[in-house]
Order: structure tokens, then C-alpha cells, then sequence
């Protein structure tokens, strides 16, 4: 062994600066150290040994002892790693000349989370956007916001360009497995994907016109690279369980609870001895189970300097913790690159897919008490699941469908088949003249069956002749894209850059439904609609559009430091009349990286300062593809010569002055590099205003036409906000190897309607337009989805207090509550209604940590909420305490004569007072923090993998949804019945709940 010697050094960077934290290590070793802060070290080392050094930003290095006792290196830039790579709409930029708002995620965030879509693995990732998984249902859909909700009626999400070819995720409403809408997004395998950049701002979106109003996600999928071939196997297995149960009566509480309820409508107590009750089903122990959710994915890719290629084939399977749920997928992927000589290349992109969502989980929109998570909580303990004869328990009471019954005799699939891709030609005509062509398709067919059979609860006493009921319908759609564009780079001399773009691109639509349902089956054996015996009327729909658009894109810079980006796009769309139909979308990005400038000063402590401006303005056409025409319906009944005529009457009255709606986005950001961009801050502050707002109207009945409506453009929305994200090397080079790396950031977004018209009162006089649903409201100066209901003072206490308080229609008793009159008119009625919640949150966060020890690595994700608030509808039923159906253990600190200091109302049965009118009781806080993600991780040593002929092996364990800080008492605060309403969300009510999973995975490189 040769003898060891005391080292010392410096290490500086090309302009002779000192450089902090670089890592030395000797090789084949553990020993090593960093610099300090003036970039000095001192290591004991061998005499011939080597020394490998490297510091992010820089260009690591193998230098030799050599006998020496002092050894002084310089570092070169990593150009590359300094100058990341970001794509943008039709080409890509290095982040340090990006005068835009982007943020990217990279494929190693994504590969932390083991889940069936790249949607869910973007939470948190990304300050500005808001990843929320409304439901726990396998394969249902995620709700993805970019800077808040900016419309009424129409869609929030964004747009999605996967390859280049633009896919706006439609749910249809036709077709819905029990009203839990699939994913359409899940058709895409996250482990094939490299990169996702977010175009947030007006001017970065602007290059997508009038479909860039919520946004743009640009997927790139991995591609191959020159290089040995590469075989890739990828594995996982996981348990999910139900995160949460919730605390429910059991049979002799309810039977004590409902005895009181009874009595006091003056009934007798239902249950002679609530002590003596012959069950006590736990439904919410029947119905969740323990499931488990796999991946297999096998990958090859390499290439030579002519060909490249990636090829995968995966498949996901998600079993769902409710009885007879799950979601599975077949996928294939394969990117290939050709080069045809000098100037010619082409190539393609192809994602194929088959998704199976079986989910026999009936929601409760659409169905109000008939759903099956809110069914679980609701159904009385006291009866069995089935009886002695085999039929299933019901409620004596009143007809509630049993739970596992509901599971078990549903039988509902949608299968899912979808391509999406391109394929396309570059061909240089000048050296630094490219012209690129492509065709592009987004193919999906889809097709659901639902079968419930004779035996499905609620039926079982029906007319056998009409028991058993199905249900089939399709939906077939094919996208066609074409665009060509021109790229030109003129050399410019003194420092100049520009890249000039001008394209053209054309994209059809064409989209076929069909439908038909019957019921009376006489067996369960066939269940197929020709088996059945009374059928309903079928249904079909067609519907196309087309969009022709014109681009065109100037990015330029000088001596890196003055940045500007300026570009239009004209989009015209068959959706709208010929003399609106195009929409011009122009923006304007300007960049000043001061850190170049000559007066700033040049230390190793700043690496790089920029400000950055822009404007840009975005629409929104995502109306249907005829809602600018009339419409009539039937069954209208009309008086003629005595007697009544059948009819049609205008449903919705056509307008031909419909326009887009428009989103003009205001931009100001910062991004700062620290020690060589070991910390990179980006800071962006925005305000942006959608004009012309797409809303349907009611018309009133003296325009003769019944429940009709109209599409207009009336109103505009601001969201404004602040967005914050850092990217640390906290510790890096220890001499132990320890590194550890955060990743943080921070959205808030202030939502607000600024106009929604107006129109007359019973007087005469012009009023603000409001829009009153349910439980929300639409009005100015207040957020989109604020929850409007009432405001609960109290529980009256005695006849007294009833007698002093503003006159209620429903004659209250002690115990009843007592809520507010608001406009001091003596009695209380829908007039004293007001704004008593706010489902959006006051700001959304997330935080990623990772340890790395030599082979070993631990991630921890967490992910919050903070501010919003949840309408918890579910509770109208479970602590309604009016009808027979179970409730929570809140119930047990109800009020009685004996128990007034309470906040429970009493129980009555048909609750005369109305206390479960929508109202404060109901709302609660949804703020939550989640540790989202924790996996540990190891990496088998290099020398290990050479001798064994692999590239690399990496065992995994990964848990998600592991702990969860709130005061919510439903399953999960991160719910919302209907996420994709623009309106509606934030509200729980019979939602599919959320699992916790632990996983283990293999990934292995030949």
C-alpha cells in the first residue's frame, strides 16, 4: 500500500473565484471532504491516489496526486446542467434565456410515486398549479388548476400537448361509470415520460391561442440515444387500505338515538329494548377491503448516430379498497428517430393504450341517497347483510339500498381504447432553414356496459318482470392534427441571437355517442341488452369541429443578458358564427439577466439574477360544437280547441354573436442563483383577467319559451396571486457522502368575479346578475364555488327564546337551532341567505426532501392546503338525526332538556325545523397537511453491477398518504363530489374515500 500524505488545495471556477462546497473524494474510497468557503480543502490521502471532484454546476473531474502536497484545480461550467433545457409550444429554450413563466418536473419526481396517471404524481411539484385527487376511485379523474378557475360554464382544465399533439381532456357526461368520471389521462404510462414543463403565464401559453386559457402541461416522452442498447425492468407491488374509518353508532346507540328521534314527532319508540337488538353490522367493515396495485414495465432503447429508438410495454393493475372496483392498463410506447441523410429526418411517436375501469361504486351525484360510500354510513346497524332466505337486510324504516348488495350485483365496466401520436419529417432547406411537418392523431373509443342484476337491493320485491336492468353505451372520437412550420437561425454577429418560427396547423374533430337501456331480465345468467324485455328509447349523438390556426414566434437575445420574446396566433373555430369565428392571441416576454451586466457584482455567491415581464393574452372555446344554434325539445303539451296537444318548445335559443372568452395574463418574476446555483429561487407575481364569459342564461317566460336558455358572453373573472420555488443543496460532498436536497414550493391565488351582467328587478331598475345554486353562488365581488346557506346563532333553549327571536315558519322547539335574520326583516327565509364559505384555498404548498448516503436514498413528499373550506353534505344525512338511517358518534352529545350546553341539535324525526338546511353546521375547514410520499431507496453498489453485467439495480419501498394533519372529520380533505364543475366543487358528498399504500419495487438496467 502506498504511504499516505496531507494534501491541500484550492478549487476555483474559470475567473479565479474560490468555489464552496465542492465535493473531493479519494476514488474507490469513502474518504473525502468539501471546500470551505473560500474554496480551500486539506484531505489525507495515498500518495498515487485520485481524486474525483465535483460540484453542481460543474464539470466533474478525475485528477491524479501524484506525489503532491498541494494540488489546485479549476472547475469548467457544466453548460448543460446550467443551461437546462426547456420545452416550450413548438420548440425549446434554455432556462437561463426563459423570459416566461415555466416550471418543469423531471421523471425522477415521478417515478417517487407508484400511481395510474402523471396527473397525481404533479401534485405539489409545481408552485401555480393546484393537483388536487378529488376521489379515491381507481382510474377517476384528477383536477389540475394553473393559476385558479377562470370560467363559469366552461372547462378549467388545461391543455395537455403529449409529443406535440394537443389533447384536451373531455369527461363526457353521457358516459360515466356510476357518475365517477374516468380518467381519459390515464392512458398515458408515467414511467415512459422524461419531462413535464407547465406553461403558466399568458405569453408562454400564447403560442396555443384559443386553447391556452387554463394553461398548457407539455409532456416529453423518453426517446432513445446513441448509445448500447439498454433493456430496462421496472416492477412494483403495493397494499392500499382505507386511510380513515369514521365513527359510527353501533346498534344500541342507534336504537336509542332513534327511539328519542321518533318520540319526540310524537311517534312510539321503534325498539322496545335498544339493549336487545339482535345485529350490529359494521357496513363501512363489509364493504372496504385491503387491495392490491401493481406495475410491470419492460423498456428498451439505444441508437446509432442515424437511428434511435424507444420501445416500452407495461401493465397496471389497481385494485379499489370497495368490493368490485379497479382500474387495469395495457400500454405500448414507441419513439423512433431516423436520420435520412444530411438534411432530411423524420420520425414518429405512437402511445397505445387499453384501460379497463370496473367500478361498480355508485356515486351520490345524480342519484342523491342512493350511492354506495354514503349508503355504507347511512344504512342502519341493526339489520343483517343478508337474511335466512338470502336476500339482502334492508332498512324496516325506509328504503335504503344495502351497501354490499349494491357492490355485489353491479356489474359495470368501461373500457377505454386510445392512440395518441405523430409522426413527422424535418428537412433543412438553408443551414439554418428547417422546415418540419407533422400528422398527428388522438384516437379514443370507449365503450361502457352496466348490468345490475335481479338480485341488486331495493328490486327484490319488485315485479319480477321488471327486476334486472342494463345499460350499454359508445363513444368513438378521432382527432386529426397537421401542422408545418418554419425555424430559422440567422448568424448574427456582436452577440446577437434570434430564432424566428411561423407555422400553420389545421385539427378536425369527429365524435359519435350512442346509447340504450332495458330492464326485465328473467335471469342473471345473460347480461346483455337483447336478453331483457322492456326497453327504453336509444339515443345517438354526433358532433365534429375543426380549428384552422395561424403562428408565428420571435425569440431573440443579445450577449445573454437582454431577452425578448414576442408572438400572435390566429385560431378560427367552426364552434363560433363565420363572422366570429377567428380569435388573435398576441404576447409580449422581455428578460434582463443583471447578473452579466458588467456593474453587478461578480462573486461566487450570485450566480445569476433575472427579471422577467410579460403580457399575453389566451381563449377558451370549449363550448359545445353547436350551442351557437337553436334547439328544440319535445313533450311540451299545448290547450287546442279544448283539449291538450302535444308539442315542441325552444330549450335553447341560438346566438350568433357568440365569441370566445379571452384571458389577458400580467406577469413579473425573478429567478436568482446562489453559490454557483446551489440554491435557484424563482419568485413570479401575476394578475390575469377572462372577459367574456361564456354563460348560459334562463330566459324569462314572457319570451314564450319554457325553461329556455341562452348562451352569452357576459362577465369576467380575476385571479391574481404569487407563486414562490426553491431548489437546495443544503449538504453535498460530507466526507461521510451524505447529501441532502429540498425542493419547495409555495401558490396563492386570490379568485374573484368581477361582472356577471345584469339584469332588471320587480322594479324596474338595473341589478348585478347573480347566479344561485343549491348550496353556491355566482355574484360580484365574490370568489367562484363560495358557499351560500345560512348562518346558525345557537340552539334555542326554551319557549322564551323562541317567542324573542325572528318569526320561523316551522314553529321551532328547545333544541331546534335558531339562524340568523340577516336583513332584519323579522322572520327567516331564503332572503337571509348569505356567503358563509370558501372552497378555494388561501394558499396550496409542497416540500420534498431528499437523503442521500452512498447507495442509499429517502425522499419524504409533503403536500398541503391551507384555507379553504368543505361543505361536508354527508352529514345531512349521518348527523341529520331525522331519519332512520345511522349517524356519527357526534349524535351521542345531542341536545336534551339534560344535555343543553351543546352545539347538536335535537333529534326529531322528519326534522320539522329544517336544521339540516344548508348552513354553517355543515361547513367546516379543509385545510390539511400531508406527508404524500416517503420512499426509501437502494442503489447496489457500481463494482457489484459490473461484476454481475448490469447496469444498475435500485430496490425501492414507498408509502403514500402515510399521515394526514387536519380537522376534517369526513374520510380525506382532499375531496370535491363534482371537482370538474366550476362552480361546484369542494363538496363531499358520498365521495369514493382515499387509501393509504405501501409499496416495494425493482428497478433493473441490462
Amino acid at each position: 500500500m502506498a504511504p499516505a500524505v496531507a494534501i491541500s488545495g484550492t478549487i476555483v471556477d474559470q475567473n479565479g473565484e474560490g468555489i464552496p462546497g465542492v465535493n473531493v473524494l479519494e476514488k474507490g474510497t469513502s474518504n473525502g471532504t468539501i471546500t470551505d468557503v473560500t474554496g480551500r480543502f486539506a484531505l489525507n490521502v495515498q500518495t498515487d491516489a485520485i481524486l474525483v471532484v465535483s460540484a453542481v454546476g460543474y464539470l466533474s473531474q478525475e485528477v491524479a496526486v501524484n506525489n503532491r502536497t498541494v494540488v489546485d484545480i479549476t472547475l469548467q461550467d457544466d453548460v448543460k446542467q446550467l443551461n437546462e433545457v426547456v420545452v416550450v409550444g413548438y420548440g425549446t429554450q434554455d432556462r437561463q434565456e426563459l423570459t416566461t413563466s415555466v416550471t418543469s418536473v423531471d421523471s425522477k419526481a415521478l417515478e417517487r410515486q407508484p400511481v395510474a396517471g402523471f396527473d397525481q404524481a404533479l401534485q405539489g411539484q409545481a408552485p401555480g398549479v393546484q393537483v388536487t385527487a378529488p376521489s379515491g376511485a381507481p382510474g377517476a379523474g384528477i383536477n389540475i388548476r394553473i393559476r385558479g378557475n377562470n370560467s363559469i360554464s366552461l372547462t378549467n382544465s388545461p391543455l395537455y400537448v403529449i409529443d406535440g399533439v394537443p389533447v384536451l381532456p373531455t369527461y363526457d357526461q353521457e358516459l360515466s361509470i356510476g357518475n365517477q368520471r374516468p380518467n381519459p389521462l390515464n392512458t398515458l404510462n408515467p414511467a415512459d415520460i422524461e419531462s413535464i414543463d407547465v406553461l403558466k403565464d399568458g405569453a408562454a401559453a400564447a403560442i396555443y391561442g384559443l386553447r391556452a386559457s387554463n394553461g398548457v402541461v407539455v409532456i416529453t416522452t423518453k426517446r432513445g440515444k446513441t448509445g448500447k442498447p439498454q433493456v430496462s425492468f421496472n416492477a412494483y407491488y403495493g397494499v392500499q387500505q382505507l386511510r380513515k374509518k369514521l365513527d359510527m353508532l353501533n346498534s344500541t346507540q342507534f336504537a336509542s338515538y332513534f327511539n328519542d328521534a321518533s318520540v319526540a314527532a310524537g311517534n312510539p319508540a321503534p325498539y322496545a329494548d335498544p339493549s336487545a337488538v339482535d345485529y350490529n353490522t359494521d357496513w363501512q367493515d363489509e364493504i372496504y377491503r385491503p387491495a392490491g396495485i401493481r406495475n410491470y414495465q419492460l423498456s428498451l432503447s439505444g441508437g446509432t448516430e442515424t437511428t434511435k429508438y424507444y420501445v416500452s410495454g407495461a401493465y397496471f393493475k389497481q385494485d379499489g379498497i370497495m368490493l368490485n372496483s379497479g382500474f387495469d392498463r395495457f400500454s405500448f410506447k414507441i419513439n423512433l428517430d431516423q436520420e435520412m441523410g444530411d438534411r432530411f429526418r423524420m420520425g414518429t411517436s405512437l402511445n397505445l393504450s387499453r384501460t379497463n375501469n370496473n367500478n361498480s361504486v355508485r356515486s351520490e351525484i345524480g342519484l342523491q341517497n342512493s350511492g354506495t360510500v354514503l349508503g355504507a354510513l347511512a344504512q342502519i346497524p341493526t339489520i343483517p347483510i343478508r337474511n335466512a332466505d338470502g336476500t339482502y337486510g334492508q332498512n324496516p324504516f325506509q328504503q335504503l339500498d344495502n351497501p354490499v348488495g349494491n357492490l355485489l350485483e353491479t356489474h359495470n365496466r368501461a373500457m377505454i381504447y386510445q392512440a395518441i401520436g405523430n409522426v413527422y419529417g424535418e428537412l433543412d432547406l438553408l443551414k439554418n432553414l428547417q422546415f418540419r411537418s407533422s400528422l398527428g392523431l388522438d384516437f379514443r373509443s370507449q365503450i361502457e356496459n352496466e348490468f345490475l342484476s335481479r338480485d341488486y337491493p331495493g328490486t327484490q320485491n319488485a315485479d319480477p318482470a321488471t327486476r334486472g336492468s342494463a345499460r350499454t353505451g359508445t363513444n368513438q372520437q378521432v382527432i386529426w392534427l397537421w401542422e408545418n412550420t418554419l425555424t430559422y437561425n440567422p448568424e448574427l454577429q456582436g452577440g446577437h441571437d434570434l430564432t424566428l418560427l411561423v407555422g400553420q396547423s389545421v385539427q378536425e374533430s369527429d365524435r359519435f355517442t350512442s346509447g340504450a337501456s332495458v330492464k326485465g331480465f328473467p335471469t342473471n345468467a345473460v347480461p346483455y341488452l337483447f336478453a331483457g324485455t322492456q326497453f327504453t328509447k336509444p339515443s345517438s349523438y354526433q358532433d365534429q369541429w375543426g380549428l384552422m390556426s395561424y403562428f408565428a414566434r420571435a425569440i431573440y437575445n443579445f450577449d445573454q443578458r437582454y431577452l425578448a420574446t414576442v408572438s400572435l396566433r390566429a385560431d378560427g373555430s367552426s364552434r363560433f358564427a363565420p363572422g366570429n369565428r377567428f380569435g388573435y392571441f398576441p404576447a409580449v416576454a422581455l428578460g434582463w439577466r443583471i447578473g452579466r451586466e458588467a456593474f453587478f457584482p461578480q462573486n461566487s455567491v450570485v450566480t445569476d439574477l433575472k427579471l422577467r415581464a410579460s403580457f399575453g393574452a389566451n381563449g377558451n372555446q370549449e363550448i359545445g360544437a353547436y350551442d351557437r344554434f337553436s334547439t328544440y325539445g319535445v313533450g311540451y303539451n299545448y290547450p287546442r280547441a279544448g283539449s291538450i296537444q302535444g308539442g315542441i318548445a325552444p330549450e335553447r335559443i341560438g346566438n350568433s354573436n357568440l365569441n370566445w372568452e379571452t384571458t389577458f395574463q400580467y406577469n413579473g418574476g425573478l429567478d436568482l442563483g446562489l453559490w454557483r446555483d446551489r440554491v435557484t429561487l424563482t419568485f413570479d407575481a401575476y394578475l390575469k383577467q377572462t372577459n367574456n364569459l361564456l354563460t348560459s342564461v334562463p330566459l324569462p317566460y314572457n319570451t314564450g319559451a319554457q325553461n329556455a336558455q341562452i348562451v352569452q358572453n357576459i362577465g369576467s373573472v380575476e385571479n391574481k396571486g404569487l407563486e414562490l420555488g426553491i431548489n437546495s443543496t443544503n449538504l453535498q460532498g460530507l466526507e461521510s457522502g451524505f447529501t441532502w436536497n429540498t425542493q419547495f414550493n409555495f401558490t396563492l391565488n386570490r379568485n374573484r368575479v368581477l361582472d356577471i351582467g345584469t339584469l332588471l328587478d320587480e322594479n324596474g331598475e338595473e341589478v348585478d346578475r347573480e347566479i344561485i345554486g343549491d348550496y353556491t353562488i355566482t355574484r360580484k365581488g365574490a370568489p367562484l364555488g363560495a358557499f351560500y346557506g345560512y348562518e346558525v346563532v345557537g340552539i334555542f333553549q326554551s319557549e322564551a327564546a323562541i317567542a324573542a327571536a325572528p318569526t320561523q315558519p316551522n314553529n321551532p322547539q328547545p333544541g331546534d337551532l335558531q339562524f340568523a335574520d340577516l336583513n332584519d326583516d323579522g322572520q327567516i327565509n331564503a332572503e337571509d341567505r348569505t356567503i358563509i364559505g370558501n372552497p378555494n384555498p388561501n394558499f396550496v404548498a409542497g416540500l420534498t426532501n431528499t437523503f442521500s448516503y452512498k447507495g442509499l436514498e429517502l425522499s419524504l413528499f409533503f403536500q398541503g392546503s391551507f384555507g379553504n373550506d368543505i361543505y361536508n353534505q354527508n352529514l345531512v344525512s349521518i348527523e341529520g338525526m331525522a331519519d332512520p338511517f345511522n349517524q356519527t358518534t357526534r349524535v351521542l352529545d345531542r341536545w336534551t332538556p339534560a344535555n343543553p350546553d351543546t352545539d347538536m341539535p335535537r333529534a326529531v324525526r322528519y326534522d320539522p325545523n329544517n336544521n339540516r338546511r344548508f348552513s354553517t353546521r355543515f361547513v367546516e375547514d379543509g385545510t390539511y397537511v400531508r406527508l404524500k410520499n416517503l420512499t426509501l431507496a437502494y442503489n447496489l453498489p457500481n463494482a457489484l453491477m459490473q461484476r454481475a453485467k448490469l447496469g444498475g439495480v435500485r430496490i425501492y419501498a414507498t408509502g403514500q398518504n402515510l399521515l394526514t394533519f387536519t380537522n376534517y372529520s369526513g374520510y380525506d380533505p382532499e375531496v370535491s363530489a363534482d371537482p370538474f364543475s366550476s362552480v361546484g366543487f369542494g363538496r363531499d358528498y358520498g365521495v369514493y374515500p382515499q387509501a393509504r399504500t405501501y409499496t416495494v419495487g425493482l428497478n433493473v438496467t441490462f
